[in-house]
């Protein structure tokens, strides 16, 4: 049973006057109105309030305010977009050599007595390139490779090793993979510093010429760590185990890890001549 008592309406006239009384009631109840610097609409009792700020922004040519993460993938971009914002007094640029990550913050908080909001940004992440990584990914003992491994690798990136011992390491990879047989039998260190490892080539089925490799103890890279930078000179010593008439070769790269921080602290020291913001050490 419906306990609510009808409305008395004689004409049509005063019809149209009650329904033209309730949308005017209803209608002012959500007409946007501001606080502050926010935005809302408020529907009729029994309802909920709606924040609608982004909405108005977005309806404007132009937002309140600059945000937003750009991601770039040079040093020179970051320079250049840090210079276009003009925000070298209220910005920090974080550089991070954990993640190898450089984040210019435009509205960070470097104003004592001013609030940022922290939500315009430009990134820089340093990614490694991928004649690093695969230098990187055979590196030490435990990768050591068969001779046919070895010949391989080296042919596949003779590119990055520098003379004289680029065309040494060559003609070590090719007497390999020339030669379908043979047995490695000794090893002995000759006075230049370099290894000579003696060898017996099987001739059908029967032995047959002896000869001997000789191989750099150490060798040079030339190599790119980071994309779009440049190059850097890393040393590595080769190293060798006798197995069962087969040889085992592998190299142990020169500390790697110094070169790598060597090369993100020059992307450190360009930020802090050129680019005019206070640049820090840390993530952001």
């Amino acid at each position: 049973m419906n306990n609510t008592t009808p409305m008395n309406v004689n004409t049509p006239a005063e019809a149209l006057q009650i329904a033209e009384a309730l949308f005017t009631a209803v209608a002012g109840t959500v007409v946007p109105h501001q606080v502050g610097q926010a935005w809302f609409a408020s529907a009729p009792a029994g309802y909920t309030q709606k924040n609608i700020t982004d909405d108005v922004e977005k309806a404007q040519i132009t937002p309140n305010r600059k945000r937003g993460n750009v991601k770039l993938k040079d040093l020179d971009s970051l320079l250049a977009y840090c210079a276009d914002q003009v925000a070298s007094e209220r910005a920090y640029i974080y550089a991070d050599p954990d993640t190898r990550v450089i984040c210019a913050i435009f509205n960070d908080q470097r104003d004592p007595h001013t609030a940022g909001w922290r939500d315009h940004r430009a990134e820089f992440r340093a990614e490694f390139t991928p004649e690093f990584d695969r230098w990187m990914s055979r590196n030490g003992h435990g990768k050591a490779m068969s001779q046919a491994e070895f010949a391989e690798f080296i042919e596949d990136n003779l590119a990055d090793i520098t003379e004289p011992a680029a065309q040494q390491l060559l003609e070590v990879a090719s007497t390999i993979q020339a030669k379908t047989d043979i047995q490695f039998s000794s090893a002995k260190r000759l006075d230049n510093g370099q290894v000579q490892l003696g060898y017996t080539e099987t001739i059908d089925a029967r032995a047959g010429a002896n000869g001997a490799l000789e191989i750099p103890r150490e060798f040079a890279l030339g190599l790119r760590i980071f994309k779009n930078g440049g190059g850097y000179r890393l040393r590595a010593r080769l190293k060798y185990r006798l197995v069962s008439g087969g040889v085992k070769f592998w190299y142990e790269l020169d500390r790697p890890e110094r070169a790598v921080e060597d090369a993100f602290g020059g992307y450190v020291a360009t930020l802090r001549e050129k680019s005019g913001y206070c640049v820090l050490l840390g993530a952001a």
